[in-house]
């Protein structure tokens, strides 16, 4: 299975969801193998289907998505990794990607001395001890995935302190830069986790796309 890989630099939500759709639309009606997209957004919340009014703290409103999850909060300093993959043809279903996805982010943050873990349920997501690094929901469609996870590489943490970020004390979030104290470029942290994705979902070869937009 090819997949394609579309690394993007920053994208506005909407403008990075519209793309999704795209996809979609593309993987759904087998014009596309699946694709996986790499990019930071500006500023911006969303909520997921699972978001409770005490989620959105003193925030009042975010912008709502299909995904799966409660609200969170993405903007610079975050590596936001995106999945349209057809589950049917990689022979697994949900709960097997969200393992298979954390296992990948697991193993690009011991690349950076970064011990962690992936959890099920309600913490949903990469763990460093009490500290939740990475955050992972889904949306479904059919057969085909959308949306994906957020690894805080440099995110200014306090911007999570208007929401309770995925249900949780906006205490609980940390970066990598938090837990190693070092500078860390998101090009290091982008490569490293393409190739664990590789590995991880066993997908045989990625064609790399560098686009202006997105051919279908």
């Amino acid at each position: 299975m090819g997949v394609r890989v579309l690394h993007f630099g920053t994208l506005d939500y909407g403008y990075a969801h519209s793309i999704q759709l795209r996809l979609l639309e593309g993987v759904s009606s087998g014009r596309v193998e699946g694709a996986i997209m790499f990019l930071e957004h500006p500023d911006v919340y969303t909520a997921g289907i699972h978001t409770s009014p005490e989620d959105l703290g003193n925030l009042g409103e975010a912008v709502r998505v299909e995904r799966g999850g409660s609200v969170t909060y993405h903007g610079p300093g975050q590596l936001v990794t995106y999945y349209i993959l057809n589950l049917i043809d990689l022979g697994i279903n949900v709960r097997d990607l969200v393992q298979k996805v954390e296992e990948a982010v697991v193993s690009t943050l011991a690349r950076f001395s970064i011990r962690a873990e992936g959890r099920l349920g309600r913490e949903t997501g990469v763990w460093v001890g009490s500290r939740k690094i990475c955050s992972i929901g889904f949306a479904l469609r059919s057969s085909v995935t959308f949306h994906g996870s957020a690894l805080n590489i440099s995110t200014d943490l306090s911007k999570f302190g208007v929401v309770n970020p995925c249900g949780f004390s906006p205490s609980v979030m940390t970066s990598m830069e938090a837990e190693t104290g070092r500078k860390i470029e998101r090009g290091e942290v982008e490569a490293a986790l393409e190739r664990e994705l590789l590995a991880s979902l066993g997908i045989g070869s990625f064609r790399d796309e560098y686009p202006q937009g997105v051919p279908l």
